[in-house]
């Protein structure tokens, strides 16, 4: 079994609520991915310990932190090639947000975990791409999407809510690496390999800046394609209108 990543950062006085899930999951998301988005999402994780205790959103509050460890750990599990947990007609945070709940109901510790804490993790990893709705959910939804975010932004996030000797503490202990440009890949792969699923999210925006490859190849091919495909509100009106035929 590879080295456990999860640990304790005492040179910024964090201590890590680390649970046997919680190292599972990061073995689990080690055997889907790569070494760069594991870093990632664990450096959501620890970005999510120090938000929780920060933001005066969560001030007060009992929060089921291993659901939202869990969540930022396995937010990446839609990037799975695996036959089984990747699928070709949904978008990736779905994929990652149902590996989650596979994970969940096939471990050990399964009994610990209902269907409410399970359905947490899954609106966690599910919305963690769309901010607008997911700050609305419950609070450990809120936190992960968060923990999630701040891994883009840092020390930048509104708030002073992580500070630079955070930030560079976290980023020590686990590298940025490749994250950014084999990422980049990924998302633009599901443009092409499962287009059907990026023309309404964020997913599609990288399509149209890098195309297939990342590299932008493919890149006025997708143009086209996404542009039949994301307007919306003309066919909604036409089927309107069309079913007046229906009316009495």
């Amino acid at each position: 079994m590879s080295q456990r990543l999860l640990r304790d950062l005492p040179e910024i006085d964090l201590v890590f609520p680390s649970t046997l899930v919680l190292e599972d999951a990061v073995e689990f998301l080690r055997k889907e991915t790569f070494d760069g988005a594991v870093n990632h999402c664990v450096r959501c994780a620890y970005f999510a310990v120090i938000i929780g205790k920060k933001h005066p959103t969560f001030a007060g509050l009992t929060l089921d932190m291993e659901s939202v460890l869990l969540g930022c750990i396995l937010h990446e599990a839609g990037w799975t090639q695996t036959p089984g947990l990747y699928s070709k007609d949904k978008r990736f945070e779905v994929d990652g947000a149902n590996a989650a709940r596979h994970f969940l109901q096939n471990h050990a510790e399964a009994p610990r975990w209902d269907k409410h804490r399970i359905q947490l993790v899954w609106d966690s990893i599910a919305l963690h791409t769309t901010q607008s709705i997911a700050i609305h959910k419950q609070s450990e939804v809120h936190l992960m999407n968060l923990g999630s975010f701040t891994d883009f932004v840092g020390p930048l996030l509104p708030g002073d809510y992580i500070t630079v000797n955070e930030y560079k503490a976290i980023v020590k202990a686990f590298p940025r690496g490749d994250f950014m440009e084999r990422g980049k890949k990924v998302m633009c792969g599901f443009c092409r390999d499962k287009p059907e699923t990026t023309y309404d999210n964020l997913v599609g925006d990288f399509g149209l800046l890098f195309g297939y490859d990342g590299k932008g190849e493919g890149k006025e091919e997708y143009a086209k394609v996404h542009e039949e495909h994301s307007r919306l509100m003309g066919p909604l009106f036409a089927a309107w209108d069309e079913c007046s035929k229906y009316e009495e």
